[in-house]
């Protein structure tokens, strides 16, 4: 048999540990070929990898490259013999615990038999070698050897799940840290500009004014509509990329959801004195539909039409079944159109049409397309140039109108039961606004004062629940965070003691899961802060037009 030249190095894995799953390295020292030869002979059965070496300094560049089960070191060798190599494996920190075995073809004294264990032997074999007998003790460590790795193992295993875990509770803390703080975030700036908002928008109405001061007002409460959506959009761009963007799915009509959208527009259709056009083709108008996610879109589509249409233009609104199980709708516009090279680009964020020209961040098409998309549906861009208009196109499936007929995709369990009136009400409907913002409430008051509604204001839920117990009311208005409790806790409380006014929750905590869970408790619908008077007037009106008020 031909013994190699230096030692084997044979399928060495990664972690030098082992040639395979089941193989662990056995080193063998000795100066002689023959005797290499006769204990690569005895040793052959186990199986595992023998890794030879002929001096001691041999052995020692060997056991910088991988780790040992055992070491079967001749004790007799010129120059470095066996006890001076042992000093030195010991002195190695990946060798320092390998169990040596002595070979010795002499019989020296105990003295010398000490010496070797001083050193570090775990056995001393003497010649001539008993092949049963050294089989027996390598093995004894190749199995010790391989229990020892698998426990060292199964210790990383539980170390990186622990670290694993560690690193998940962590990740979950921040994110849930990082949702507070943007719930909070949101709530610090929608607040106070809900009373500039209705201050500005009721002095630009005021005729005692002079024009250039309404004008003035008109500009403020303008862009505070503007800084409000821009706020919102951000927190949407945050809920999408976390995939927290959630739908509550509802059987709606989408010629409504237009007619809502276009009227929330109107005033910056007709500042431009653009003529609208809407062309319901659709057969079937139904859909299963976040009805709130999916007017953000029309709404943010029909405003675009408008921003970017010269005076005296035209806006068109066509809704279509394509084909069986869809619904298309349509917006188009005679404006500045989108540039070939910009049409891909167009649902990134932070894209625009005209860069710095056309305000905003340039979000809204971002978010359209994640809400759409999450609708099941699909959105597109189309334009021929500049200055040739631009189409966009919406389609959503509305295979669902067995289930909305069936009654299966009802909605959230809105309270739209008439009030308990009392004999000799006022005919001004009467409304209980629950805020403990004192500008934000004055404002509320003043408004709905004006536009023909008693109104009267309490700034917690025990205040509120005093005034039910002393009249009745055809509309609440409640704020989702008060001083003692939660606007919901107020609603349940006040449907346990039998009270069934609807209500319209007014919340500075704009993101979904805050208003999912209120849903459940009864609120008709949700007004995120800060809300123009005209959304509140049409949302109020729509509330109780619901209760035969």
């Amino acid at each position: 048999m031909h013994i190699p030249e230096r030692p084997e190095l044979v399928n060495q894995g990664r972690d030098g540990l082992r040639v395979s799953d089941d193989r662990a390295n056995i080193l063998l020292v000795d100066d002689r070929d023959d005797k290499l030869l006769a204990l690569q002979s005895i040793l052959a059965d186990l199986g595992q990898n023998l890794v030879l070496a002929r001096s001691g300094g041999e052995a020692l560049r060997v056991l910088l490259q991988r780790e040992f089960a055992v070491i079967v070191l001749d004790v007799n060798m010129p120059g470095m013999d066996g006890f001076e190599t042992a000093v030195l494996v010991r002195q190695r920190q990946n060798s320092e615990l390998t169990p040596i075995i002595f070979i010795s073809a002499v019989n020296y004294s105990e003295i010398h038999l000490v010496r070797g264990y001083s050193l570090g032997a775990v056995d001393y074999i003497l010649a001539p070698i008993v092949p049963e007998i050294l089989r027996a003790k390598v093995s004894f460590f190749v199995d010790l050897y391989k229990k020892t790795e698998q426990l060292k193992l199964q210790a990383e295993i539980q170390s990186r799940l622990a670290r694993a875990e560690a690193s998940r509770q962590e990740a979950e803390a921040a994110n849930s840290a990082k949702d507070r703080f943007l719930a909070m975030l949101s709530h610090e700036l929608r607040m106070p500009l809900t009373p500039i908002l209705f201050s500005a928008s009721m002095l630009s109405k005021d005729e005692r004014l002079p024009d250039y001061a309404r004008k003035q007002l008109e500009s403020i409460a303008h862009h505070i509509q503007v800084e409000a959506r821009m706020i919102e959009d951000l927190l949407d761009v945050a809920r999408i990329s976390e995939g927290k963007l959630k739908l509550t799915l509802d059987s709606v009509d989408i010629r409504a959801l237009i007619d809502s959208a276009l009227s929330i527009c109107a005033e910056n259709l007709s500042s431009k004195n653009l003529s609208v056009h809407r062309q319901f083709q659709a057969g079937d108008p139904l859909i299963l539909a976040d009805p709130a996610r999916l007017s953000q879109v029309l709404w943010n589509l029909i405003q675009n039409a408008a921003k970017f249409t010269p005076s005296d233009g035209r806006v068109t609104v066509r809704v279509t079944n394509p084909e069986q199980g869809w619904l298309r709708v349509e917006v188009i516009d005679t404006g500045i159109g989108i540039g070939r090279e910009a049409l891909p680009r167009i649902f990134d964020p932070f894209e625009q049409v005209e860069a710095g020209r056309s305000g905003g961040l340039g979000l809204g098409l971002a978010i359209s397309k994640a809400i759409v998309e999450l609708h099941g549906g699909r959105i597109s861009a189309n334009s021929e140039g500049s200055q040739r208009g631009s189409t966009f196109v919406i389609e959503l499936p509305n295979i669902v109108r067995e289930l909305a007929e069936a009654g299966q995709t009802g909605g959230e369990g809105k309270v739209l039961s008439t009030p308990d009136r009392r004999q000799g009400a006022p005919n001004r409907p009467q409304i209980l606004l629950v805020d403990d913002h004192h500008d934000t409430a004055e404002a509320l008051r003043n408004y709905l004062g004006r536009v023909g509604y008693d109104v009267t204001v309490v700034p917690n839920i025990g205040a509120a629940c005093k005034c039910f117990e002393q009249k009745s009311f055809d509309l609440l208005l409640c704020d989702i965070g008060l001083p003692d409790g939660r606007g919901e806790h107020l609603l349940q409380r006040l449907r346990d003691a039998g009270h069934r006014s609807p209500a319209i929750a007014l919340t500075g905590f704009g993101a979904e899961p805050e208003i999912a869970r209120s849903r459940p408790t009864g609120f008709y619908t949700h007004l995120t802060k800060p809300f123009s008077p005209q959304q509140l007037k049409r949302t109020v009106e729509e509330v109780l037009r619901g209760v035969g008020l």
